[in-house]
């Protein structure tokens, strides 16, 4: 099989024996799954046939339509590999492949032989039970799971999208037509992914939002070593954000700590000038004097700090009775005017 001419910005990359192309440009998080998936081995002809129908269902432009059918279908990817996978798989498959043109950022593969154009009505009406007089999917037709997954793959390589997993969790598969986006949202039910749909720049836009879901979507296309680089990096971003979560409840429990000592000390210091700690019994005096010598410490450190040794709920209730005191202290200055 001959492969076009490319740039050079081009490199070559083994497909089944065959080769196949890539930018050179950075690789992002999408473009690393699709260059994976772009050399899974699809040799069965079912898994064939279900991958070019997907391709061509969900991103393929019918150029030219007639009554019951038209003369050529462009499929445009900015992803060279998977260009070249669908052109290979049109050559095993259909015994021709499609015409090639290719830019800096942009190939298109336009379908125009007779004998191809109806081998592909063939397996889009066998596939999706899509008729190209109605525009319309009647049912989805891959019982097959190494079908389902050719599907899947299909649509991701030719319309899918996914963000940087450290930045979130967002998958995207990008339709021409409604048709291919209904079929999506019913397959991906079937395989127990849960999925929404919006309609955006005349596209309608299959998306995945929870990172389980995401997980399995990459699995069941075969995308494996990008599953575990996204498993890991969804290990470490949840790990991280549980630590943020205790500093973060940490901090709030340092802050109530020192608030309610600060509140003691302010109590116990109106106890002082308006009585007299020494004239306190001896249990709240000790009390009131540790709380005084040691304002950073948390009531359960407190209690360790007397002799005998407090418990937490111990400590607690003297110093309640410290500010039940210090209350009743303010209010009969409150009242006569005067202290004690």
């Amino acid at each position: 099989m001959t492969i076009p001419c490319w740039p050079e910005q081009f490199c070559a990359l083994p497909w089944k024996g065959r080769v196949c192309v890539m930018s050179s440009k950075k690789v992002t998080f999408s473009r690393q799954i699709k260059d994976e998936l772009s050399r899974v081995p699809c040799e069965k002809d079912c898994c064939q046939r279900a991958e070019l129908a997907a391709a061509i269902f969900g991103a393929g432009q019918f150029v030219s339509q007639q009554q019951d059918g038209f003369k050529s279908i462009i499929l445009a990817t900015a992803h060279s590999a998977s260009a070249a996978r669908l052109s290979a798989l049109s050559q095993e498959r259909y015994g021709d492949g499609p015409e090639w043109q290719a830019s800096r950022e942009l190939v298109s593969l336009t379908f125009s032989s007779v004998k191809v154009i109806e081998a592909i009505r063939n397996d889009l009406a066998s596939v999706f039970g899509f008729t190209f007089s109605e525009r319309k999917s009647l049912h989805l037709n891959c019982p097959q799971p190494c079908c389902r997954q050719a599907v899947l793959r299909a649509w991701y390589l030719t319309c899918g999208s996914i963000s940087e997993p450290a930045s979130g969790y967002h998958l995207e598969l990008s339709m021409r037509r409604p048709e291919a986006a209904r079929s999506a949202i019913a397959l991906l039910a079937e395989l127990d992914i849960k999925a929404g749909i919006v309609s955006r720049h005349g596209h309608d836009v299959v998306y995945i939002k929870e990172g389980q879901y995401i997980a399995d979507f990459l699995l069941l296309t075969g995308a494996h070593l990008s599953l575990l680089d996204f498993e890991s990096l969804r290990v470490e971003k949840e790990m991280r954000n549980s630590v943020n979560r205790m500093v973060n409840c940490d901090n709030a429990n340092t802050q109530r700590l020192a608030d309610t000592a600060a509140r003691q000390i302010e109590l116990i210091r109106r106890i002082s000038q308006a009585l007299g700690l020494v004239r306190l019994p001896e249990d709240l005096r000790v009390t009131a004097e540790i709380r005084l010598e040691n304002p950073d410490l948390s009531i359960k450190e407190l209690g360790e700090q007397m002799q005998p040794p407090l418990g937490k709920s111990g400590m607690n209730h003297r110093l309640k009775r410290l500010e039940r005191l210090a209350a009743e202290l303010l209010q009969t200055e409150g009242g006569d005017g005067h202290g004690h």
